[in-house]
């Protein structure tokens, strides 16, 4: 295993390769030691000097500190942590109980509406969207409204353009999933877990704007009209587009509501004052704090607000506490933080489509803590 540690270490190893270092590692502890002593030698010959090999878990895997200078000083690690950081959150997890390996998450509440993926139509009608053979989706009175897709519903088909008729569908997307739309003027529209988007019947119509109601978060790919803005309202803020790509987190459980654009250029405003627009290039994010009222505007690493598009979490200068939410919606579940002095703890790192509980424990052997899981409860303490 000597060759497949050595491309592991020097960044050059393949994804066959590592699913092979992976298994060799998690197979006993002996391995196990053997790899974090490869880690140490490694550090303590200046090979890899931005990193403390008597620590590796810790400088590798989640970086943990408070001082604005140093958070920016520390962000190189995440880079570097992040070729890894599946790998040796899996290590950490060989000490851990596991869940039942069931998907606790979702067999819970499977017959409850709640966690169902439910569109409420125009025509006051409820419908969950299943996984069944049905291609279409249809209203009460049998007229086919969407074309169903393997990940979504697609609007743009079966628009009526002589329908100038302002009339409003809204879907609903649980903790634990995802969904994507395609409004009926071809806009794309990615849903992430727990949102909520109320959106026209027929965008194509005579009307100034095309305006569109969101309570979660979401990334749109706004087919471009010149003629007819674009605009998405997310509580106290409106987002103005004529075509292009963005993403907009809106909970209401979180302190902001933000806006991150990845192409093009938009407009944020509050809808209660347009007076205070805010235009945004790429890479830059509008922030509004719902504390105070105030807007403002960063340059940012645009993957940190998008990568939940690829079942992809990015902990950039998290504090737990904000953690701790990210992972009640991805995974369904709820958490119960006994431990609140962690709550400001600032976090970093990254994790690829990685079960919660390897995520917990990757965590915790940075900031030590326990937890206990029961049904979908998690319960955190110190």
């Amino acid at each position: 295993m000597q060759d497949l540690i050595e491309k592991f270490l020097n960044r050059t190893i393949s994804a066959n390769e590592r699913k092979r270092l992976k298994k060799w590692v998690l197979a006993n502890k002996e391995n196990l030691s053997a790899f974090k002593k490869e880690i140490k030698n490694r550090s303590e010959n200046n090979l890899h000097h931005h990193f403390d090999g008597k620590d590796a878990f810790k400088e590798f895997m989640i970086a943990v500190d408070k001082g604005r200078v140093v958070r920016r000083k520390k962000l190189h690690l995440v880079r570097y942590a992040a070729l890894f950081i599946g790998l040796l959150a899996t290590v950490s997890f060989i000490y851990v109980s596991q869940f039942n390996n069931k998907g606790d998450s979702e067999s819970t509440l499977t017959n409850s509406l709640a966690n169902q993926i439910v569109i409420t139509l125009a025509d006051g009608t409820q419908q969950v969207i299943a996984a069944d053979n049905r291609k279409v989706l249809t209203d009460k009175k049998g007229n086919v409204i969407a074309e169903k897709e393997s990940t979504g519903l697609d609007f743009s088909q079966i628009a009526n353009p002589s329908d100038d008729n302002i009339v409003f569908n809204e879907v609903y997307i649980p903790y634990g999933q995802k969904f994507r739309i395609t409004l009926s003027d071809g806009t794309k529209v990615w849903l992430n877990s727990g949102s909520r988007l109320r959106f026209p019947k027929n965008l194509n119509t005579s009307a100034q704007n095309r305006m569109v109601y969101l309570e979660g978060e979401a990334f749109f790919d706004v087919t471009k009209d010149e003629k007819r803005p674009f605009i998405v309202n997310a509580e106290n803020l409106d987002i103005k587009v004529l075509g292009t790509q963005f993403n907009v987190s809106a909970y209401k459980s979180d302190g902001e509501i933000s806006t991150t654009l990845v192409e093009g250029s938009v407009n944020v405003y509050e809808n209660s004052n347009p007076d205070t627009k805010i235009l945004l290039s790429p890479s830059y994010q509008a922030a509004f704090a719902k504390e105070n009222g105030t807007l403002t505007k960063q340059k940012v690493d645009v993957r940190t607000f998008t990568s939940w598009m690829e079942n992809r979490l990015i902990i950039d200068n998290l504090s737990f506490e904000q953690i701790l939410r990210k992972l009640e919606r991805a995974h369904n579940v709820s958490i119960i933080n006994n431990a609140e002095s962690l709550n400001n703890e600032i976090f970093m790192g990254e994790f690829q489509n990685e079960r919660i509980e390897t995520i917990l424990n990757t965590i915790a052997s940075s900031t030590p803590f326990t937890y206990e899981i029961e049904n979908n409860i998690i319960t955190i303490s110190k």
